[in-house]
């Protein structure tokens, strides 16, 4: 829904537009070095609420706010495959791609995965908003620093998605061959296996390159904020 100002200073001739994880909001681009860059926040995190009831699209919002011209999109985690969507119903907005760990709706979850979800599930279930909003820091993070301000970013969505009756409606698959912008598919070195899997799967099917990001868990851009961002301005060409 909304596109939140960058810095002033273009990376290059094109908009560049970055989208958040779905455990964080737009906050977790504070401190990230990318000149030029706006933020999209997805509906249901930080100042966005969601509709109060009814259905929605995170994908449709996102190439609302693009407007009519194409952008590099820069998508963390959830923040990854809603970009994705895009790339794939709207080609020609899309310039450039750069995936952070982004996921995929038709892999074949770990256990380890699944047993976190079950566990997520659980808390919500009981109302415990920030024990959910704990445990998704714990589990996909490795650096300490961010731990605080991915709870409080993750326990706002919560609350957020407590006051609505809204759904989310997405892909059960995306057509990864339709892709058609240059695409960079990024993954931490200590994220989940799945991932790591899944980063091979987008690097195969829409031929991309694949970068590791040596230290890094599920989240690079806040767990090695000046490598990721190096990593995405050098592949932009700023």
């Amino acid at each position: 829904m909304g596109v939140a100002p960058g810095s002033a200073i273009a990376v290059s001739d094109r908009g560049v537009v970055l989208v958040h994880s779905g455990v964080c909001d737009s906050r977790m681009w504070d401190g990230f070095d990318l000149p030029g860059a706006r933020r999209h926040e997805l509906a249901g995190f930080g100042q966005t609420p969601l509709p109060p009831a009814g259905e929605f699209s995170h994908a449709e919002d996102l190439e609302a706010a693009l407007g009519d011209h194409p952008s590099a999109l820069v998508g963390a985690s959830y923040g990854g495959f809603v970009c994705l969507q895009v790339a794939v119903n709207r080609p020609e907005l899309v310039s450039e791609l750069v995936l952070l760990g982004a996921p995929l709706p038709d892999h074949p979850w770990s256990e380890e995965i699944q047993r976190f979800s079950r566990e997520e599930e659980r808390l919500l279930e009981q109302g415990d908003l920030r024990g959910a909003a704990i445990l998704n820091a714990d589990f996909w993070l490795e650096a300490a620093e961010p731990r605080d301000r991915v709870i409080a970013m993750q326990e706002r969505a919560f609350e957020l998605g407590s006051e609505s009756e809204a759904e989310g409606i997405e892909p059960e698959q995306i057509d990864l061959a339709a892709v058609t912008a240059r695409t960079l598919v990024a993954v931490g070195e200590l994220d989940k296996p799945d991932f790591h899997l899944i980063a091979d799967r987008l690097c195969a099917e829409i031929g991309a390159g694949k970068v590791v990001i040596e230290g890094a868990g599920h989240l690079p851009s806040l767990e090695r904020p000046e490598q990721t961002a190096g990593l995405v301005r050098e592949f932009l060409g700023g």
